[in-house]
């Protein structure tokens, strides 16, 4: 056990499995195994398709290193900036990225069910977490809320060892992870919070706030914070006037959205709840009873806080602040609830159990890789046209327009978001982002800049209001043209799609 506490409190069954070897043999050709599929589906099934706009956005900001930007703390476009630094900017490498992020996520996942579980039980909360979207399909999306699912299981993790020993390493990994999560995104402070009623619950508390842990801990993450905060002082605070902005919708709206995305990240647990039915058996039913019953044992209520707080505390978000959950904001919410649940339950964790999660784990993703390119084929003929846009070529036309237009590198784009923001990662010259419309959001593009070196606008030629805009804003002396491009995909060539530049031309005196 991790802790004299946890030996005489924790059920007597998760006692006897939590005393055997702590060997993490399994973990790595599991974690392999995993991300090699989930990279495999991603990149199949993207076919001929760009990568979603939140991931080329993610690399718009990150190939640009400042320490906060203009929607959200700058943790996540630092990973994206530094990972292209070394890789190839390919729809592969950025799922590749995407499937590291959760087996970085599983991995804490083990760490924390190895303060109360076996292997067997440890590889049991990993494979249920395997079957749930938020650790699979929805984390290929690396944007935003992507981190928060590997940095929310290890703050717990370095908190809880902290919360038991006191030891000084562990108080402060607890501190520099937890501000890694805070620097990814505010929504983080559901974790900290359920984490503090956490260590109120927890029977060891009194030892814990007599100790210099919990300080330690905020000492080291306030003080990792600082630059970000230095830096949103000076900025004007648009991060937190983002983050505001996000409950100021109207009431209805705000109800509509947050009741889909709660009720869609509950309902994402069905194939996991499943699979764990299926697995325990005849016993199942008794499983789910005692877990139940000591969530309400105040003896466990640090346990029951711990599986079930974010989600909570999220709705205690919407109910009383009016904000506008998305499904996104859940994507962490629940890496505790399949450990809590094998505490809870009692469970009796044996070979067959495993045996036959890891079959349904294999059996799922496998069948999803063999018919990845039937959904990507299916998505090509008939998927979303926002999804489809031949946004990678036209990246490419325009970059070779601009060249041959100018005779140099195109340094500056802009117009519609996805548009812009896939011709930073898809052209050859790896154009900077510029905001037109609130250029202090950009601030490596200055105006200056952007004059000297000239900026290609582009956008959808349905979208009047970015035409308007853009037409507003370069006035009569930019060049106008229009590109016809399409996707291509084995050997079929998708619906060609229209697109209108406009080039404010370089100085011609540099």
């Amino acid at each position: 056990m991790s802790s004299s506490w946890l030996a005489q409190h924790t059920p007597r069954r998760i006692q006897a499995v939590a005393t055997s070897a702590s060997s993490t043999a399994p973990l790595p050709l599991s974690l392999a195994l995993y991300v090699l599929a989930l990279v495999t589906f991603a990149t199949v099934t993207s076919g001929s398709g760009p990568l979603h706009h939140d991931m080329t956005e993610a690399w718009a900001w990150g190939k640009e290193f400042q320490l906060g930007y203009a929607k959200h703390p700058p943790l996540t476009a630092w990973v994206v900036g530094l990972w292209f630094a070394v890789m190839p900017r390919t729809n592969w490498s950025f799922f590749l990225l995407s499937g590291l992020n959760v087996a970085v996520a599983l991995a804490g996942v083990w760490m924390l069910a190895s303060m109360f579980l076996d292997i067997r039980g440890r590889m049991a909360s990993i494979l249920c977490l395997m079957l749930t979207p938020s650790f699979s399909l929805w984390a290929l999306r690396f944007n935003v809320n992507a981190p928060l699912i590997s940095t929310w299981p290890w703050t717990t993790y370095f908190f809880l060892r902290s919360l038991e020993t006191r030891r000084i390493d562990f108080s402060l990994c607890a501190g520099l992870v937890g501000a890694m999560a805070l620097l990814t995104k505010y929504y983080s402070l559901v974790l900290f919070a359920t984490l503090l009623l956490v260590a109120i619950l927890h029977p060891d508390r009194r030892r814990y706030f007599t100790s210099p842990a919990p300080y330690l801990t905020n000492g080291i993450g306030i003080l990792a914070l600082a630059p970000h905060v230095w830096w949103t002082i000076n900025a004007g605070f648009p991060t937190v006037e983002y983050a505001i902005s996000r409950t100021e919708f109207e009431v209805g709206i705000a109800r509509t959205t947050s009741i889909k995305a709660i009720c869609g990240a509950v309902g994402a647990l069905g194939i996991a709840a499943g699979v764990y039915a299926f697995s325990f058996g005849a016993q199942s039913y008794a499983l789910l009873r005692r877990s139940v019953v000591a969530s309400f044992n105040r003896q466990y209520a640090w346990l029951t806080c711990l599986a079930y707080g974010p989600l909570v505390l999220t709705v205690a978000a919407y109910v009383f602040f009016n904000a506008r959950i998305a499904s996104g904001f859940l994507l962490p919410a629940f890496f505790a609830l399949p450990t809590v649940f094998l505490v809870l339950s009692g469970a009796n964790v044996t070979g067959a159990v495993i045996r036959k999660m890891v079959r349904c784990v294999a059996t799922i993703w496998l069948t999803l890789v063999a018919v990845s390119p039937l959904i990507a084929y299916y998505e090509f003929a008939v998927g979303e046209h926002e999804y489809f846009e031949p946004r990678r070529e036209i990246a490419v036309e325009a970059t070779r327009l601009w060249n041959s237009t100018f005779g140099k590198p195109l340094r500056y784009v802009s117009g519609d978001t996805r548009l812009a923001t896939a011709m930073t990662f898809y052209s050859s010259d790896s154009p900077s982002y510029f905001i037109y419309q609130n250029p202090e959001h950009t601030p490596w593009a200055t105006i200056a800049r952007t004059q000297s070196d000239g900026v290609l606008f582009i956008c959808h030629e349905i979208t009047d209001w970015c035409i308007s805009g853009v037409e507003a804003y370069v006035g009569p002396t930019a060049i106008r043209s229009t590109l016809q491009v399409a996707t291509h995909f084995v050997g079929r060539e998708g619906k060609p799609q229209r697109f209108v530049l406009f080039m404010r031309p370089p100085r011609l005196d540099r």
